[in-house]
């Protein structure tokens, strides 16, 4: 148990470390081989929104689609391997000792509805931007829109300060009960992996 835990942290430091190196790489220059919007390639969450508001499938995407493939197979992974937000949400409770604080606060089960809300708004608003320019506000809430933009505006920094600090005070607050991404990944590594195995039998 001890090993996985030690492995799955090296993981999300590497991948930290790999996004802010490619965004580092993408605002001073870089050459074009190096895939800087991997992250957003491997986003299972805008390839959705991208192709029914577009009605096209784009070559880009097709890291999506492994890592599609890695979830039905593996399961949920990528929130706890490869996501930066989550891994620097809980490399952070590591480096803050949070295992050993008394502090426990419980979280309301009624809030776990709000990504689900989210993500239906993020459907919705891909649908009828075939039918009607609208503003595609709900992006504000996929994690590596977050990440991306508190590296350049300060007012997102504190959104994210204010997402890692609440996540530490509620384990993992933001992964559970609001990203649209990280629900999507549940959807598919978790319910439809587990419907798969079901019809196998």
């Amino acid at each position: 148990m001890y090993k996985n835990f030690t492995k799955r942290y090296f993981s999300q430091l590497f991948f930290i470390f790999l996004f802010f190196y490619f965004f580092k790489k993408t605002s001073f220059g870089i050459s074009e081989k190096l895939p800087v919007n991997l992250f957003f390639r491997m986003d299972i969450l805008m390839t959705v929104f991208t192709t029914l508001s577009t009605l096209y499938f784009s070559i880009l995407l097709l890291p999506s689609l492994f890592i599609l493939f890695m979830l039905i197979l593996f399961g949920n992974f990528f929130c706890y391997w490869l996501c930066p937000v989550g891994g620097i949400i809980d490399i952070t409770n590591i480096l803050l000792l949070r295992k050993k604080w008394k502090i426990r606060i419980k979280n309301p089960i009624f809030l776990h509805k709000i990504k689900i809300l989210i993500f239906s708004g993020i459907l919705l608003t891909a649908l009828i931007s075939n039918f009607v320019k609208i503003p595609f506000l709900f992006w504000i809430f996929d994690p590596f829109v977050i990440i991306t933009r508190s590296l350049v505006f300060k007012k997102m920094l504190l959104v994210f300060l204010l997402i890692i600090f609440i996540s530490i005070l509620i384990p993992r607050f933001w992964c559970n009960n609001i990203c649209p991404l990280g629900y999507l990944n549940y959807l598919i590594g978790v319910k439809l992996r587990n419907k798969i195995k079901k019809l196998k039998r």
